[in-house]
């Protein structure tokens, strides 16, 4: 049958200041009916200060005097794209300043987190300073070990906080009950590019100082900062009882309700040198940003567009502290004029994540931690083969599963679909389990055997909480973690058919307890165009709410009566190629995984309705802009 799209939008006639029509309408659509389009021109002295992160300051310390003593330092990192970005930029940062022992190492096939393997080596290289990435949060107890041998340990991560957490270490995590930070869905190479940053500015000469902010409101009154920190409010007397001086005057610049980042970032922006370190280093913070889907709201909107114009920078050759990705863009077949969040999330992102996944992280670790060009070119070209190599596992998976699914009607009946046989490949679970996720719209446990145990991920469909699905198995995992939305876990094989009896009995009692507010997939379009309005000069009106991404998904278009011409199958009929007949000239537009509907709904009648969004397609270096059909009627 057809899809059916959303209700048609008119535009309206009055728009905001400085804002054509269109661009009034989606801010209004995307923000609410606030008529601030400060929030589209967010930056970086909007973003809050990384002291107001949990033991930032002493990890800090502990840092600083492992370099200064020059004693050895260990970074153990993640496998997936995240977890090696974060690693790579803070071993790329220690490399400039560490006169000692320092050894980077990402997890590659042993289990996640400190396991058996893992803590072997950690006792193998026995460092001073172990620092985790990406992992951590729910190793307690393999933490009071090390510290018990003589090992300090730093972790940052942000994953769910389990019900004992560290304390043995100094733990940087957005998600800790008693952090200040106003977000925790911020991922662990922000957080890495955050102890950089915070480690730069302490190098400032007012880096303690602490700075009175008038407020205007009376002659005495303000607000009390420290490295970006608000540690007072109200009368200054009343500071000074609880803050002892001297203080520095500081006359805020804009009406911002944050003074204290306003602060914060201009301390920064005095010193070039010290801004351009905090900006290059964003091309991995938006990386990791991107593959770990935080939600591109906020923060994490500014992030990834700076980001991506450090990506560009370094793509044009403007940038070269980063050779490896440098060379790894030049093989991408990317847009030559700038670099996209969806290229983070579609092209780049994937290719770091490939390497973890076939058990290989070293190849991405390698390619961005190399500092040259030469040897880099065969680090990019050995990854993108990597990440071939995943692309046929994925689909070979995918046949597989199929086949699986097809067995038994009743295993795509249930409220959870499980998926298990010997013969699945390893190391794309996740893939899989989202792509199924996506065709049955339910959550997905996907499982596979892998060095004689097997490995698992669980995938959301809609607001649920999965890790609160597999504490209800908690007692046969080897491991398990993740995000509310994607976790994974490891088992041994012969308590797979256990853990689907525990899960299939408890799931219908998770989904009601979870779904409370059921996210509905009712999207409603932004505009309604005739077909010979669809133009370029649409996409870049739209582009000013880039970048697009998680909560935050390209603006959706509606065109009416669209009369379908030169219509392509492709992948057996799965998707499809086709064109739209304007006044002029016709527009290039495909379709993913509904090709089959679209195509009987083309045999009744020779106009459709279609909802969906434009973009620049990238193919052999020529670029064109095309309309991706989201549904139909």
């Amino acid at each position: 049958m057809p899809e059916h799209g959303p209700e048609f939008h008119k535009l309206p006639n009055s728009s905001l200041p400085g804002l054509t029509a269109l661009q009034s309408h989606v801010f209004g659509t995307l923000f609410g009916p606030s008529t601030n389009k400060e929030i589209l021109f967010q930056n970086l002295s909007d973003l809050p200060s990384p002291f107001l992160l949990p033991d930032m300051d002493e990890a800090i310390s502990l840092l600083k005097a492992a370099v200064a003593e020059q004693k050895s330092i260990l970074l153990y990192g993640d496998r997936d794209s995240d977890g090696v970005c974060s690693t790579s930029l803070l071993a790329s940062f220690l490399r400039g300043i560490h006169q000692g022992k320092l050894t980077v190492k990402t997890s590659s096939e042993e289990d996640y987190g400190l396991c058996a393997p893992a803590m072997k080596f950690v006792r193998e290289v026995k460092p001073d300073l172990l620092v985790t990435l990406d992992f951590g949060t729910s190793n307690s107890a393999e933490i009071q070990e090390l510290n018990g041998e003589g090992m300090q340990v730093i972790v940052l991560d942000h994953h769910e906080i389990p019900e004992i957490v560290p304390s043995f270490c100094k733990l940087i995590s957005p998600k800790r009950s008693d952090s200040k930070y106003p977000t925790q869905k911020i991922c662990t190479s922000v957080l890495s590019w955050k102890l950089i940053t915070a480690w730069l500015y302490n190098t400032l000469e007012e880096s303690n100082t602490l700075y009175w902010v008038p407020d205007g409101e009376t002659f005495f009154s303000g607000a009390l900062v420290k490295k970006g920190v608000l540690l007072f409010q109200g009368d200054r007397s009343e500071a000074e009882k609880h803050f002892p001086g001297p203080y520095a005057e500081w006359e805020k610049t804009s009406k911002t309700k944050f003074p204290e980042r306003e602060l914060f970032y201009s301390q920064i922006s005095k010193y070039p040198g010290v801004l351009e370190q905090v900006l290059k280093n964003l091309d991995l913070a938006s990386i990791g940003t991107i593959t770990d889907m935080m939600p591109l709201t906020g923060e994490n909107r500014i992030l990834v567009k700076e980001g991506c114009s450090t990506l560009q920078r370094i793509k044009s050759g403007e940038y070269s502290h980063r050779p490896g990705l440098n060379r790894l863009l030049s093989q991408l077949d990317l847009n030559k004029k700038k670099v996209l969040s969806r290229d983070l999330g579609w092209s780049i992102g994937p290719a770091l994540n490939a390497a973890g996944r076939m058990q290989k992280t070293e190849a991405a670790l390698s390619l961005l931690l190399s500092s040259s060009e030469k040897e880099a070119e065969g680090l990019a070209t050995d990854l993108l083969k990597l990440n071939e190599e995943r692309r046929e596992r994925t689909k070979r998976n995918l046949f597989r599963v199929e086949g699986f699914l097809k067995r038994k009607q009743e295993r795509t009946q249930r409220a959870i679909l499980f998926c298990y046989e010997p013969d699945f490949e390893p190391g794309v679970s996740g893939i899989v389990a989202t792509k199924l996720v996506e065709q049955y719209k339910r959550p997905v446990i996907f499982i596979a055997p892998d060095h004689g145990h097997a490995k698992g991920s669980v995938r959301a469909y809609g607001q649920e909480n999965v890790l609160n699905l597999l504490k209800k198995a908690e007692p046969i995992f080897h491991q398990f973690g993740g995000h509310k939305e994607a976790g994974g876990f490891s088992l041994s094989i012969d308590q797979i058919p256990k853990l689907a009896e525990i899960l299939f009995q408890e799931a219908g009692t998770w989904l009601e307890e979870e779904r409370t507010a059921l996210a509905t997939e009712e999207t409603k379009s932004v505009i309604s165009l005739l077909p010979q309005e669809l133009r370029e000069e649409i996409y870049e009106e739209l582009g000013i709410f880039e970048p697009f991404g998680q909560e935050n998904p390209a603006p959706l278009l509606s065109i009416r009566g669209a009369k379908i011409l030169s219509y392509r199958p492709l992948s057996e009929g799965k998707h499809a190629r086709f064109k739209i007949l304007a006044a002029e000239d016709s527009i290039q537009c495909i379709i993913w995984n509904k090709a089959s509907d679209l195509s009987n709904a083309l045999r009744e009648r020779g106009e459709l309705d279609l909802w969906g969004y434009l973009e620049e397609n990238t193919f052999r270096g020529k670029t064109n802009l095309q309309f991706v059909v989201d549904s139909f009627r």
